[in-house]
């Protein structure tokens, strides 16, 4: 552990001026840092429920399940930490006004002690893949019982777990319980070291995801697309833009394009770059006329929304080596959904999909174009792809049920302080 704490001080020390210009240039924001740093006051759980969301996908992740602990755990207070600034600025607008919302601290010794002494946590549940070795260590020793939840290890990850596997032997050995997403990844965290009895395959949090609201921009959106059909790209990694419009400006008729940037310090890059080509631009955020060639969500926390109004979505990171990111948020909303060849961190749900007919790969723009083209000359057969993901989605929830049941025995049955945190 001393050397980790080394590793991470001195890789703080050389990222530090890598992120300030960064941030000032505006290709990445760097979020709450005096609240990562220790300095400012953590709100007290007095022995509630801690529960840690890296961002924005994973904040409505700890919705989901949030609500499941509400409501079997009146008893506890409940917090929120999150590490982007995106996931801060979701939060407090996505959870209840009774749930605390934090910074996670650096895993950094006085940051993490610190923490952890003020907001007395019960239980910590940490998300997906976050395993942080110097927060684990001093959660346990102070005999605070940790569980991941949502777990999943990525087929482009694993093999960086596997060579790190005796160095992080002693982090998994202090996590009481891994929750994961599917039998793949339960199998990748046993052969990891962690024996059977600790692990349990509950499915994904994010069919739990509650229903979207409404989305706030549709009365313009929909006087943008005039009767056309609307198709969205979603979580659009550097690169993909440009491969999707091109493959949308081959479409006769065009439909409206509507385009929502993965990371929001790329919204104005994304915006100028459609502008540049020649189109007209419809924001999200500014009060222009309802005219465009391309609707630009420049928000955060909407997409979801967004999708109560397309057609077909094609979800990004995949045309580019980024991974994937997850289509069940889409086909939650009943839209069929295109990929492109990436989609290593989700090949299981993919795969699944596939076999459904409700996701298609697609491998370059051309293909996307011919892609979008078909679905969109048959929209009986896409709306049917869409109810029969709306469908997979409903037949797939009880995760967030399942998971809180799990992780409660956990807890201390030492009675719990009520009231909210403060």
């Amino acid at each position: 552990m001393l050397f980790y704490r080394i590793l991470a001080g001195t890789a703080l020390l050389a990222y530090s001026p890598v992120a300030l210009v960064r941030s000032i240039t505006g290709r990445r924001r760097l979020g709450d840092l005096r609240g990562r740093l220790g300095r400012v006051d953590w709100p007290s759980l007095a022995g509630g429920i801690w529960v840690h969301a890296v961002s924005v996908g994973e904040v409505g992740v700890a919705a989901a399940l949030l609500s499941a602990l509400a409501r079997k755990a009146p008893d506890r207070r409940l917090g929120v930490s999150v590490t982007t600034e995106a996931g801060r600025d979701l939060a407090p607008r996505v959870l209840p006004p009774e749930v605390a919302v934090f910074a996670f601290p650096l895993d950094l010794a006085r940051p993490v002690e610190r923490a952890l002494d003020e907001v007395q946590p019960g239980l910590v549940l940490l998300t997906e893949t976050e395993l942080w070795p110097l927060f684990i260590d001093r959660a346990a020793r102070r005999g605070v019982p940790i569980a991941l939840v949502n777990g999943r290890i990525s087929e482009r990850s694993y093999p960086r777990y596997r060579m790190l596997k005796r160095w992080f032997s002693s982090t998994l050995e202090s996590v009481s319980l891994f929750v994961m997403q599917s039998e793949e990844d339960a199998r990748r965290i046993e052969s990891l070291g962690v024996p059977p009895s600790r692990i349990r395959m509950k499915g994904n949090l994010k069919y739990d995801v509650p229903p979207a609201p409404p989305f706030r921009d549709g009365e313009r959106l929909m006087a943008a697309a005039a009767g056309r059909p609307i198709v969205v790209a979603a979580s659009t990694a550097e690169g993909e833009e440009e491969a999707v419009v091109d493959a949308w400006k081959r479409l006769t008729p065009r439909p409206l394009l509507a385009i929502a940037p993965r990371r929001p310090e790329r919204f104005e890059e994304v915006a100028k770059k459609i502008e540049a080509a020649g189109f007209s631009l419809l924001r999200a955020t500014r009060g222009d006329p309802a005219r465009g060639d391309v609707y630009l969500l420049d928000t955060i926390g909407e997409l979801a929304s967004l999708y109560l109004h397309a057609k077909i979505a094609f979800v990004g990171g995949s045309l580019v080596a980024r991974g994937g990111h997850n289509p069940i948020e889409a086909w939650s909303a009943g839209v069929p959904v295109l990929v492109g060849p990436h989609v290593e961190n989700f090949r299981e749900i993919v795969e699944k999909g596939r076999s459904l007919g409700i996701v298609h790969r697609v491998a370059d723009a051309q293909d996307l174009s011919r892609a979008l083209g078909k679905r969109l000359a048959d929209p009986a057969a896409t709306a049917a792809s869409g109810a029969v993901a709306r469908k997979f989605v409903a037949g797939n929830r009880g995760s967030a049920d399942a998971t809180a049941d799990e992780v409660l025995t956990l807890l201390s049955r030492a009675p719990a302080r009520r009231g909210a945190a403060g």
